[in-house]
């Protein structure tokens, strides 16, 4: 009877012991099935992220092909969507190429008909919808500012594209403060080597103050 006892309790204690066993490998295999199974996402979530910046950087090259070469066949609508993208993209290393347009027209805005005539109406049309470089430079924000002070340096102010690009300088910083605006372009003329850079900054920082004049009234 003694010897059935601790038989019987041997047999308990080893089917006690399979059982841990065996719940012990179910544990240990499905913590390898999620293991992997989170793997398999998290490599599919980051294949995703890659696949998507590859093809944002692939159509932002596309819109710099557009406006980088020298292709009469583009027409002006791609030129003036590809400038749109781009700042839509807010890409900081297209923003040289984007001030090289800030004199590009996108005439689309102002050609209108009446009775089947062409007219054209400058009046009731802001700059930055004629001249769609203003809107993607102001996109990139204070990014595009020392690009911008560039062009007032070398160009001079009665030239588009440094009106253009005062006009940019403006609207960026009507979006946070004009007198930041001011100071900016004051310590930029401060610091200007070019020639004539340091009083075409200036009279640009003059015009800021008359802009804020406005506002305030």
């Amino acid at each position: 009877m003694r010897y059935e006892k601790i038989y019987l309790s041997k047999m308990i204690l080893s089917t006690l012991l399979i059982s841990f066993i065996l719940l012990s490998l179910v544990l240990f295999l499905d913590l390898q099935v999620s293991s992997q199974n989170e793997e398999t996402v998290q490599n599919r979530n980051m294949f995703s992220k890659q696949q998507k910046k590859e093809d944002k950087d692939e159509g932002i090259q596309q819109f710099i092909n557009i406006l980088t070469r020298n292709n009469q066949e583009i027409s002006a609508s791609e030129k003036v969507d590809a400038i749109k993208r781009l700042g839509d993209a807010k890409a900081k290393r297209t923003i040289p190429i984007l001030v090289k347009y800030l004199d590009y027209e996108d005439t689309s805005v102002l050609n209108r008909s009446l009775h089947g005539i062409d007219i054209t109406e400058y009046n009731d049309v802001s700059s930055a919808r004629r001249y769609p470089a203003i809107g993607s430079l102001v996109r990139m924000s204070k990014e595009s500012l020392p690009a911008l002070v560039e062009v007032l340096e070398k160009e001079s102010l009665d030239s588009l594209r440094s009106k253009n690009a005062r006009i940019t300088i403006q609207y960026i910083f009507l979006r946070e403060n004009v007198v930041n605006g001011i100071l900016y372009l004051e310590k930029a003329a401060s610091e200007s080597k070019a020639l004539n850079g340091s009083e075409r900054l200036l009279k640009a920082a003059q015009e800021m103050r008359t802009l804020l004049e406005k506002v305030q009234q």
